[in-house]
Order: C-alpha cells, then structure tokens, then sequence
C-alpha cells in the first residue's frame, strides 16, 4: 500500500490509477478476487482504482483513514465540505466545551468503522462451521456501502437533530427532498462544474453490476436508496428503483443499508465513541463484536458461493448452548452508553435552553408557511455560528421593513434579542419541568403527540408549542419573547433492533428477548427499554430578568404550565375552574398588569362581556377570559 497522506492533513489529489487484474498478495496463477467479480458479471476492473493509490490521514479516535481517489473526489465536493462546518452534537459545546467536532470528522470515522465491519466480515465468511451463512460483500457492494457511509450526513443542517428529530421543525435530512437539493442543487459545483450527484455518477459507474447498469441503475440512485428513510411506498418517485434493488442479489439493498446507518453500524460506532471522546468521557472500543458480525442466509439453503436479496446483516450469537454471552453484554454495553449518552449530553438542561430559544426564534421567522423549504434552503448554506448571525440579521430586516405588518415586525424584533442571546450565551433559565415519570400516562401520551411529534401532522407540535407560549406571555403580560419550550419528538433507542441469529434463527434482539422469554439478557434489555422511555420531559424556560420580577406570579405561571398546558388535572378540577382560579390569583399580584382587574365569575360571563383573547390547544381557555377591563 502506498501512504501519501501530507503532514498538513490534507489529500494529494494528484492520484495515479493502474490496472488491478490482480490483487497485490495474490499468486498470479489464482483468479483474484477482481477476476471473480468480473466472472460474476462485474464491469471491466481496469477502469477503477485500486488500493495502491488510496490516501489516507489522521483522525483523532479513528487513527489513520484511507479513501479511493473517487472518494477523495467526493469528499472534495462543496456539498460534502459544509459537514465541516456543522457542529456533530449540535449546541451540546455550550455545556461540554470540547463538544466542537464537526460531521466531516465524523463520516470519516465511520468509514473506517465500516471498512473493519466488512472485513470481519469477510474473514467470518471463509469459517466452516456449519452455519448458513452468505458470501462477503462483492467489490461494488463494498464501494457503495464506503460512499453510503461518506454520505450518510450529507443532508444535514446547523444544528440539524435540534430542528429535524427534537423539534420536528423541517423534514428529515435523509428524506428524498433534502437530498434532491443536495445532490442536484447547482449551489454546490466541484472544480468541473459538477454536482455532487453528476460527481458520483461519472466516478462510480464503473462499480455499477452489470445487471443493474442494463436496467438503468445510476450510482447516485443506489447509494441514495441505501441512506435515505423511505417515505410511504405510494408517494415514492423511486419505488421502481427500490424494488429493483430489493430484488437484487449484486447490491443487497438491507445488508448495506444495515451496516451504513440503521442499529449497531458504522454510524453508530463511530459517534458513540467519538461523541464520548470529545465531550471528554473517551469510551473504549471493543473488538469482539466484530467478530461476530456475519451475513447469513435469510432463506436458508442456498446456492453456496452465490449472494441472494434475502441475505441479512446480523450479529451472530452462535448456537445453544455454546451462546456468545460477551456479544450480549457488549450490545447491551452500547445500548446503556447511548442511554448515558442521552442523558447527560443530549438532555442537559443547559443545552435543552438554547434548543428552546432557537425554536421559538426559528418558528417566529419561518414556522407559519406550510412550505418548509425556505428555511431548509436558508439553512443548508450555514455553519452553527453563521446561522445564529444570518437568522439576526434576516430578522432586523424584517423589523425595517415598513411593508410588513406590525405583528410581523414586532416578531423579528422579538427573533433578533433571542438570537442575541444565543450569540453572548445569555441563556434562559428554568421555569417548569416534568418528566415521564411525574406525569400520568394519558397526560404523557398527550403531551407527546400535541407537543412533540404528531405523525398524521408534523407541522402542529412546533404551531401548538409556539402558540401555547404566546398564550402564556399575553395571560401574564410578559413581554413577548420571554418563555421558550422543549418537548422532544422520541428517543433513540434502535440498538435494540438490531438483527441476532442464535442457532439459526434471526430476529431484532428486542423481539428475540420478548418471544423466548428474555433468554438472553435476562430482562436488562426490557428494563433498558423502560430506562429509554423515562428519558423523555417536557421544559420550559424564561427569561432570568423576568423571572426575578414576577414575584407572586411565578408560582401562577407554574400552575398555569401544569393544569392548562399539559392538562394534569386532578380530583374536581376542570379547566375552567383553575382558569378562574388563577385569574383571582393573578389580580392581587403586586406589580402584575393586571391587579385591581375585575374577575368574572365564569366563562359564560367573560364571554359576554368581552371578545374571548382564545384558548389553549388542550381547549382551556385563556386566564385573560376571566379578568375585565380597567
């Protein structure tokens, strides 16, 4: 192999490509491996790289990091260098201040990762034991699962899990319509005018199976469907592609994708370290799981030597009694770091702030259109410092421009001190939390799905959160601006369904452990699972100068977040009676706008006496109704 990675760490791109009719430690009187392939129907393997011309450099974690010349390509393609603008783990450095590494860094780490996946299981394939297992990846597989793996983020934005996965605020990042603007947005051109979907199609042609070539399969439609999530199979533009690719025995469409990106694979393997390394808790990396990394038949019986559509990528428990318990506990090991993980990182308070303010401020700029890409496109081009400045000074525009209404003005305004704040670190501070556990079910399940993740309407979580507060601030006359809210979408927890065999059998490790009657883990999975659900809560933060003058009122406020937000309602209450209640309150609090006020007694009565000022997404009525005019 020849190394010619600069000491300055970046790639010489000036690459020779030779010939590669034989591998290099291969007798000349054996087919190669590349000779095999070509037998199996392989394009000509003298049109592509081979392993003498690979680059390599350094990465903190991951050591040394090799890439093909049609890599180093990809990678050199503005579309892929934003990654080294975005921060991995989002606004967590505000806490953990070594949290700074980028996702460029982070894809890189994974194609090593994935490089040592399929070579052990490569070396796994070779055992003759008597288990049903599949052939090893073919050259092309493993090309595409290398560059799936490079692109795994490529459709990621400025604090992307922040506004895609906890506050549901634009779509995903892998679904087809970000990466449409990714690989065909003429924004992103290489140094030949190419796109990065142009790029990839003319770099990696060759590695196409002559079988999928025939059918028109590009190479930026495989690797595509091999990291994109799939939207309903009616509305899919590439559903032929998928199907053909389904079908496939040359390029195994769920092997590839599983060892990219799904339960325990590259992406996983490379984040839960490098994450942990950076925010200054290195984890160590345990070897003994790749070896038992295997594929294996998914119908059992077939042909030896040749791949099926059927194969699946598992984790091989060996068969009873002689069970690999160390594979158990070292899944169970990842599944308990990626709880802590959670826990103490994604979750922290502190962070949990400023993803807060950053909802409301993005909502307030762009939340109202039912046409999300405005704001994907605005976003796609910035760093995490970039988009905090540009989002300002959007809404300072906004604030000047006397062509907009009065309301819309007055929000930018409100936009540009909360990205101030962002800016200077003058986070909010707590006002309200619950979590799962303080909770009663039906009021979790409600309070997910209303502020949450709403799977039938994914716009109304961030509308009801942005309402709710508007709700509160104009109850108790706050100044607009003054309260943000945190309610996450769900918790990752997809360790658990990852693929085992045990004595030939294959299932997800969650439904092995239900339908055997937790064998294996011996209810630590199930309790894991119970651990991950009782991560979820609900926060709401405030200004800290507003907090130190609502005085009496603070205490309302809480009350206010509890009954009439949430709806934890107990014994005889309803929401009328504490709406009632708190307005008595509210008007004897000294320094509250309202004190002296009138109160009603009843909503009927409020009703006809004034315009209601509107309701709570629970159908509470506002505290407002109840309190009169001067």
């Amino acid at each position: 192999m020849a190394n010619k990675a600069k000491q300055n760490g970046t790639v010489d791109k000036q690459m020779r490509i030779e010939p590669t009719s034989v591998e290099a430690g291969t007798p000349t009187n054996q087919p190669s491996q590349v000779v095999r392939e070509l037998l199996e129907g392989r394009p000509d393997p003298n049109q592509g790289s081979s392993k003498a011309d690979r680059q390599e450099f350094f990465l903190p974690v991951s050591g040394f990091v090799w890439l093909f010349p049609e890599e180093v390509e990809v990678v050199d393609h503005p579309a892929f260098q934003r990654l080294g603008r975005i921060y991995q783990l989002g606004q967590a450095y505000l806490v953990y201040r070594g949290a700074t590494h980028k996702r460029l860094e982070h894809v890189l780490g994974a194609l090593r990762i994935v490089q040592r996946m399929m070579d052990a299981v490569a070396r796994n394939s070779e055992k003759n034991d008597g288990v049903d297992r599949a052939p090893a990846l073919s050259e092309g597989e493993e090309r595409f699962v290398r560059l799936g793996t490079l692109l795994h983020d490529i459709g990621h934005v400025a604090a992307g899990h922040t506004v895609e996965d906890e506050l549901n605020l634009i779509p995903k990042h892998d679904g087809d319509e970000r990466l449409d603007l990714i690989f065909n947005g003429a924004e992103w051109l290489d140094h030949k005018g190419r796109t990065l979907g142009a790029l990839i199609d003319a770099e990696f042609r060759r590695y196409v199976p002559k079988e999928l070539a025939k059918k028109g399969m590009s190479p930026s439609t495989i690797v595509r469907l091999l990291i994109r999530k799939a939207p309903d199979p009616e509305k899919d533009d590439h559903r032929d592609a998928v199907d053909l690719l389904k079908s496939s025995a040359s390029i195994r469409l769920e092997v590839c994708r599983d060892m990219i990106g799904d339960t325990i694979c590259a992406d996983l393997l490379d984040y839960i370290h490098r994450d942990w390394y950076h925010v200054g808790k290195p984890r160590p990396f345990d070897d003994r799981l790749l070896q038992y990394m295997e594929i294996h038949r998914g119908v059992p019986g077939g042909q030896p030597g040749r791949r099926d559509a059927s194969d699946k990528f598992v984790i091989s428990l060996g068969n009873r009694p002689k069970i690999r318990t160390d594979a158990i506990s070292n899944i169970l090991e990842l599944l308990e770091w990626r709880y802590q993980l959670a826990e103490a990182v994604l979750f922290h308070r502190t962070k949990l702030a400023a993803a807060a303010m950053l909802d409301r401020a993005l909502y307030e700029l762009w939340g109202r259109a039912k046409d999300r890409s405005e704001i994907v496109g605005f976003l796609l081009r910035l760093s995490d410092e970039e988009m905090l400045s540009q989002c300002r000074e959007q809404a300072d525009a906004l604030e000047k421009d006397t062509h907009e209404s009065q309301e819309a003005r007055d929000g930018a305004r409100m936009v540009s001190k909360l990205m101030v704040a962002l800016e200077r670190r003058q986070l909010f501070s707590h006002l309200s939390t619950r979590f799962y556990s303080d909770l009663p079910g039906d009021v979790v399940v409600r309070a997910q799905k209303l502020y949450g993740k709403d799977p039938e309407d994914p716009g109304a979580p961030p509308t009801n959160r942005n309402n709710v507060l508007k709700m509160l601030e104009a109850d108790f006359a706050l100044p607009p601006g003054s309260l943000s809210m945190y309610c996450p979408a769900g918790v990752n927890q997809k360790i658990a369904q990852v693929k085992i065999a045990v004595s030939g059998e294959i299932k997800t490790f969650a439904t092995y452990e239900e339908e055997h009657h937790e064998q294996l883990a011996g209810g630590h999975l199930a309790a894991q699972l119970r651990r991950f659900a009782r991560l979820w809560r609900i926060h709401f933060f405030i200004d800290p100068k507003v907090k130190d003058q609502l005085g009496d009122g603070l205490y309302l406020l809480q009350q206010a977040i509890e009954k009439l937000v949430l709806g934890h309602l107990v014994d005889e209450e309803d929401y009328e009676r504490v709406g009632l209640s708190i307005a008595k309150s509210l008007v004897q609090v000294e320094g509250c706008q309202w004190k002296g006020r009138q109160v009603y007694s009843s909503i009927d009565a409020a009703r006809d006496s004034a315009v209601s000022p509107g309701s709570y997404p629970l159908g509470a009525p506002s505290i407002r109704s109840f309190i009169g005019p001067e």
